[in-house]
């Protein structure tokens, strides 16, 4: 037992301390918590987020959503952390927000939607609505923001009496009954509220000729067209080609949120909005992505996200800064662990071979009372050998050499008795 704990005691004392030490660098495990900042229910940024917290619940992270009246406001939540996540829709970041703010991704394209009365007259170009009553969305939106740098770019005054700031259903509304003669609105082309728009006989959607020219001008806009009976074949709506300019949807994160959690948010959103169209992606973003989601959309699951549940395998990741240590410890312990094992089978056999050997060297000396101490301890001994040792296979050629020997001691003791 003291050799055992000479041995191995300090073995054990140096892995418990680089243990120890190596926990303190370990980040403490995060807190399964996150608030998303979305839209208003009416429009797709709510949506989704309703979807990715059923998914986040899976994995049992607490989730609330909040609403605001658009990414400008969002963006502002962010900032002063009563949101860690949010929708932002293109355009709308300003360069003081990457201070503290980070992408996950982008999700889709967003199309920058003019809805009018049928009866109204053709609209092709911005400076057409000049006499007109629109609204540009609520303030605190990123339609109002995106509006208002097109109305710049067309050296338009946006701070004319006619522009409203109305809510989707409120400008639907005001537009139904009159009160208004245009508006502008961001949206999913997948909401069921541009469906709804596009199959009211009262109402046109607006095609911008210069679609491709704000596309040039405007690094995150990009004109597309959507096609005749592309949201809906059966009912051909829309019935018509439209031109239109779109933003991206991006997901922003502050930088504080821990980077497990925004691993796992762009986990789900990969599952969630993989589409056709290269999206989710790592382009189209005004703010710098998050190493973690950029790492996890382009390469996909780790080998441990593989095989294990991803809490298990994060916890795992997170625990390998102790194995580099440990494994450095363990290589040269296990290197001198069969040497020790060696020593220590020997050094069973070797103490009976000093007893054995003091014997033989000494009893032709012996008076009649010694010889009989001796042959009586050479008796005790290969009882103990037989009944007390526990020899592994490997070593039964030296444990039987040690049993000969003993033997023929005690035979030449027996003999020089008589």
């Amino acid at each position: 037992m003291k050799e055992f704990l000479k041995i191995w005691l300090p073995i054990f004392l140096l892995i418990g301390a680089t243990f120890y030490i190596s926990a303190q660098f370990i980040s403490p495990a995060p807190n399964k918590v996150l608030t998303i900042a979305t839209g208003r229910d009416t429009g797709s940024y709510f949506e989704y987020a309703q979807r990715y917290k059923k998914l986040l619940e899976a994995e049992d992270i607490e989730v609330k959503i909040i609403q605001s009246a658009g990414s400008l406001e969002t963006l502002e939540l962010l900032k002063n952390k009563k949101a860690d996540i949010g929708f932002v829709q293109g355009g709308t970041v300003k360069e003081d927000d990457s201070q503290n703010l980070e992408s996950i991704a982008s999700i889709y394209f967003e199309p920058l939607w003019l809805f009018a009365k049928k009866t109204q007259k053709p609209i092709n170009y911005l400076k057409e609505l000049t006499p007109l009553t629109i609204s540009i969305g609520e303030i605190g939106s990123g339609t109002t923001s995106l509006v208002s740098q097109l109305f710049n770019a067309n050296d338009l005054n946006i701070n004319q009496t006619n522009i409203k700031n109305l809510s989707l259903n409120d400008s639907y509304e005001a537009l139904k009954n009159g009160k208004i003669d245009a508006f502008f609105s961001v949206i999913s082309a997948d909401s069921p509220t541009i469906l709804k728009l596009l199959e009211d006989e009262d109402i046109q959607s607006i095609s911008l000729k210069r679609a491709k020219a704000y596309e040039k001008n405007f690094s995150y806009l990009k004109g597309i067209t959507m096609h005749e009976g592309s949201i809906d074949l059966v009912k051909n709506l829309p019935s018509s080609d439209i031109n239109l300019l779109a933003t991206t949807a991006t997901l922003a994160v502050h930088k504080d949120v821990d980077d497990t959690l925004v691993r796992l948010f762009a986990k789900i959103v990969k599952k969630e909005n993989r589409r056709n169209d290269g999206f989710p992606s790592t382009s189209y973003l005004e703010l710098p992505i998050n190493q973690q989601a950029k790492h996890y959309l382009l390469h996909g699951d780790s080998i441990l996200e593989k095989i294990f549940p991803y809490w298990i395998a994060s916890n795992i990741d997170r625990l390998k800064i102790m194995l580099i240590p440990l494994l450095t410890l363990l290589i040269p312990i296990f290197k001198g662990f069969i040497p020790l094992y060696r020593w220590r089978i020997r050094s069973k056999i070797y103490k009976w071979y000093k007893k054995l050997d003091h014997h033989e060297q000494n009893f032709e000396t012996y008076n009649e009372k010694e010889l009989q101490d001796a042959i009586k301890s050479l008796k005790h001994l290969q009882s103990e050998i037989k009944e007390h040792t526990d020899v592994p296979l490997a070593y039964m050629n030296e444990y039987y050499m040690l049993k000969t020997h003993v033997d023929f001691v005690l035979k030449n003791m027996l003999e020089k008795r008589v």
